[in-house]
């Protein structure tokens, strides 16, 4: 089963992914690839950050490490308070490159049979500047990364951040949005016409009618 994560504010903003058609470094495998990697699901799709968990994990946890692994290098969660057990009722703050952020809610949605989603709540001005930052600092020492790898300049996955240390550590991720839940309607809605984009959909109309209570017509 899978677990995938949405950033989202009160407004009906949320943070959205396009997913690359080649794949130049993979966490998974610690390597590298110089001549790309076909991503064989979704190449070119709207995505939300998220992949296959493990059975030892927390769910939330898992959610979180997706995150961190798809988004960025140097961005981590914290929980108050520290000496407890971590769980959902003390996640606190996201810190994106150096910048913190305050969460006000966190929602664990669990599909059966499906997926997982947590859903983390953020003013729309700290989305905003969350999507910068992914997009100017991180995606970008990706973009920088995958032209090393293809011209050999770098040659293992270590590499790649000792010149690049806020680079995600999976090549799979660009083109960070935000979307709102009215305004993208009919984008929204398209996602519902294929099979590789509906959980997508369904996320987004569980976060706008069952999170949101915008009773929006998808």
């Amino acid at each position: 089963m899978k677990c995938y994560i949405v950033l989202y504010s009160q407004e009906g903003y949320f943070l959205t992914f396009t997913k690359r058609d080649l794949t130049y470094f993979s966490h998974d495998t610690n390597e590298i690839y110089p001549d790309g990697l076909s991503i064989e699901n979704g190449p070119g799709q709207f995505a939300f950050p998220g992949g296959v968990f493990n059975k030892d994990e927390e769910l939330f946890r898992a959610c979180l490490r997706k995150f961190t692994e798809e988004c960025g290098k140097e961005i981590t969660f914290e929980f108050f308070p520290l000496n407890r057990l971590q769980s959902l009722l003390t996640l606190r703050n996201m810190i994106v490159n150096g910048a913190k952020y305050e969460i006000l809610l966190s929602l664990l949605n669990t599909v059966p049979n499906k997926y997982h989603t947590l859903y983390l709540e953020f003013t729309t001005d700290d989305l905003r500047q969350i999507q910068n930052s992914i997009a100017n600092t991180n995606i970008a020492q990706a973009n920088r990364a995958r032209i090393g790898v293809y011209n050999n300049v770098i040659q293992n996955y270590d590499q790649i951040f000792k010149y690049n240390p806020f680079c995600p550590l999976n090549d799979e991720l660009f083109n960070p949005e935000l979307w709102q839940i009215k305004r993208e309607i009919d984008k929204i809605k398209f996602l519902s016409k294929s099979p590789i984009t509906n959980g997508y959909y369904e996320m987004i109309v569980y976060l706008a009618n069952y999170i949101l209570n915008a009773n929006t017509p998808y």
